[in-house]
């Protein structure tokens, strides 16, 4: 392990950057991390009610929709971070297959999802955790991860084996429900956002990759199989309440449906323990969602591409953790929770947000898919013009989904605030900087890793 940790210093060297965070990150732990950052169990948790608004139980068909599309956009993330492990991820990536400009905009929308569960974690003590070290993080988030595998299957089977044995209704797998106005169609393509505002941030462990053994191997492993894993739990869980189902019209009206139908499947104790796997996924979310920023943070001051870089480029040399970068993302965040008065708002523009982030990502890596050689550890071979088109083609549809609805206006409206600002703050600050060496990465060598 030592030899494969001097190694990888060795390659740092070759991408002009020091081995300044703690490689400690095995492959679970990348695994975990990308899985939290997910966060299955409270993204059906929370949208699953919107769901049976919109298309009736017959809506949890358009998950297995988005997985597809969504693996479609994790083949070309791992072969990514598996020929560029370095923190900052898209922002790296982008910069190196493009140009800096469009890599700096990339590292711009730095709060991903970490905004997503906000106004419900406890932001202080992550930051705590973090700022301690991401071993320690990577430790709690790794036990959360087992409590909520183990939680959500235990759950899973138990109740499906008490719909079974008791009275499965099969028929709500095709029911749609009442339908308010329009077409079925428009209701199930909308209810496919339980999908898109869930199943996104499985990028997260490339964005931890200079803290990983081993990462050229590890991380696309973590990004696919956490995206896969956690896919199709979530629609067996799905499934599974779904067929549960005894009386659609109580549990359509209640606010909180899950925890309704296994309550009156399981009783009150299995109902409670769902609750508390609910609340362990939000606190990883958070505590993995907060680190995974305070690296893009970071990895833009190194360049000196980031408002008062030499502060946000420090490393604790005890901890091995950008503190300064971790602290910004923690006033960040508590200044987001007391100015947001939606979290269905939050929710929506950071979707948008990574949606547009996955686009210039993928797009980025299609331009120049013929000038990479093969990777040594994920290789999309010839399958890289097939799975790049759809990709692109499922992106846009999918931010039209997240824009185009009536109800997301105000959605399209916030993430488009935030481009504008992004390129005003880019033009006003930085460009002319970048354009003439000063600032930025200097060797962008798509493949100086594996050199």
């Amino acid at each position: 392990m030592h030899t494969k940790v001097k190694q990888e210093t060795n390659n740092m060297q070759q991408y002009h950057y020091k081995q300044e965070l703690k490689r400690s990150l095995k492959f679970f732990s990348s695994f975990a991390v990308a899985f939290s950052f997910m966060s299955i169990t409270t993204g059906i948790f929370t949208n699953f009610g919107f769901v049976l608004n919109n298309a009736g139980p017959a809506g949890i068909w358009t998950w297995p929709i988005v997985l597809a599309g969504h693996l479609l956009v994790a083949l070309v993330i791992a072969e990514l971070a598996g020929r560029m492990p370095l923190s900052g991820y898209s922002y790296q990536w982008v910069t190196r297959l493009e140009n800096q400009g469009l890599g700096w905009f990339s590292g711009w929308n730095i709060g991903g999802k970490t905004l997503l569960y906000i106004v419900l974690a406890t932001l202080l003590l992550q930051a705590v955790l973090n700022i301690f070290g991401v071993k320690l993080a990577s430790r709690l988030n790794d036990i959360a991860v087992y409590t909520e595998v183990i939680g959500m299957v235990g759950i899973l089977v138990i109740l499906a084996i008490v719909a079974l044995f008791t009275t499965p209704n099969w028929d709500m797998l095709t029911n749609i429900g009442e339908q308010k106005s329009g077409t079925y169609l428009g209701g199930f393509v909308i209810a496919m956002l339980m999908g898109s505002w869930t199943m996104v941030g499985f990028e997260a462990a490339a964005n931890l990759s200079e803290e990983t053994i081993d990462a050229s191997k590890n991380v696309p492993r973590a990004v696919f199989f956490a995206l896969l894993i956690g896919g199709i739990i979530g629609f067996a869980f799905l499934f599974t309440v779904t067929i549960s189902i005894s009386d659609l019209a109580d549990v359509t009206a209640s606010v909180n449906p899950l925890p309704l139908i296994i309550k009156t499947k399981l009783g009150q104790f299995i109902g409670t323990l769902f609750m508390l796997l609910v609340i362990i996924s939000i606190f990883a979310c958070g505590l993995i969602g907060m680190a995974s920023a305070s690296r893009i943070i970071y990895a833009m001051a190194r360049d000196d591409v980031f408002f008062a870089s030499r502060y946000f480029k420090k490393v604790n040399p005890r901890t091995s953790v950008p503190v300064n970068a971790i602290v910004l993302v923690l006033v960040l965040d508590i200044i987001a929770s007391l100015f947001s008065d939606s979290l269905t708002l939050l929710v929506g523009s950071t979707s948008v947000v990574l949606t547009a982030l996955y686009f210039i990502t993928v797009l980025a890596y299609y331009l120049r898919r013929k000038d990479l050689p093969d990777a040594e550890a994920f290789n999309l071979g010839k399958w890289r013009a097939p799975v790049t088109y759809g990709a692109l083609i499922w992106l846009v549809f999918e931010m039209g989904i997240l824009t185009i609805p009536d109800m997301f206006h105000e959605v399209a409206i916030v993430g488009g605030t935030l481009f504008l600002t992004g390129t005003l703050v880019y033009f006003a600050l930085f460009r002319s900087k970048i354009k003439s060496g000063k600032i930025g990465i200097q060797n962008t060598n798509i493949d100086a890793g594996h050199s």
